[in-house]
């Protein structure tokens, strides 16, 4: 890929990346309970997860995706499962114990990692 078309791919990426879906729901909720600070922190998981897979386009893995069905299956099912259990945690997560808006996070690193996990599960978002 030639630079212009890299400048061009990068923003147009990280454009698309800001489309509403479970990635900002996430980035949202963890702003209402933590505040701004600790969600702007916690976007930065976010951040690797979407630089690490533009890297990935731009080096061919588009490519061997194509060409790979059982990989890109097998990579869309690890997505779908992450979801799932995601969905599952939340299902069976106490409902009348809601958090006060000023608590604070188990720890900003769980929230990065949560970030990271749900950008890297579901990359079409």
């Amino acid at each position: 890929m030639d630079l212009s078309s890299l400048l061009l791919f990068i923003p147009a990426c990280f454009a698309l990346n800001m489309a509403p879906g479970p990635n900002n729901l996430l980035s949202l909720h963890n702003a209402s309970r933590y505040g701004l600070r600790t969600a702007c922190l916690a976007g930065g998981g976010r951040i690797v997860a979407f630089s690490g897979m533009i890297a990935l386009a731009a080096m061919g893995l588009a490519v061997v995706l194509h060409t790979s069905e059982y990989l890109f299956l097998a990579i869309k099912l690890a997505g779908a499962a992450y979801l799932f259990y995601i969905a599952w945690q939340l299902w069976r997560a106490p409902v009348g114990e809601a958090a006060v808006a000023g608590d604070q996070p188990h720890g900003t690193w769980r929230l990065v990692r949560q970030e990271f996990w749900m950008a890297a599960g579901n990359p079409s978002d």
